[in-house]
């Protein structure tokens, strides 16, 4: 029953994702950065390392993407700013996942957090202004 459960789960995030606008394709991808570190953690908890392995190359692209969609014309500071925390993050999520380091994905997740609060807080108005 909890397969059946995953697969329509994987099925709507798929699908809301391609009906998303970018604002909120955006809040989907802090979302799932966020979730594949928390994930990575328990793996390594269980002493599994493939799922963690898989679960920190995940967190690593999802950054990238993040990375890849700033826009440097126009974000001035604050896009060379978040680009220097994407590229730093990923370093230590490598790192994290060499050693096998809780804490450390510990330190990731409270870099991302408030990106994501401050990206989650953007009023309704201003969300569709989003663009890439």
């Amino acid at each position: 029953m909890a397969h059946v459960s995953l697969k329509k789960y994987q099925q709507t995030t798929v699908s809301n994702a391609g009906e998303a606008t970018p604002y909120q394709l955006v809040a989907m991808l802090f979302q799932k950065l966020l979730d594949n570190i928390a994930t990575a953690k328990g793996a390594i908890a269980q002493k599994d390392y493939a799922k963690k392995g898989a679960q920190i190359s995940n967190a690593i692209a999802i950054l990238g993407v993040l990375e890849g969609s700033l826009d440097h014309s126009q974000g001035g500071d604050i896009s060379e700013n978040l680009s220097a925390l994407y590229t730093f993050s990923s370093e230590k999520l490598f790192e994290a996942s060499t050693n096998n380091d809780i804490e450390l994905l510990n330190e990731i997740a409270l870099i991302i957090i408030p990106i994501k609060s401050g990206w989650d807080s953007i009023p309704p108005e201003e969300q569709g202004k989003v663009s890439f």
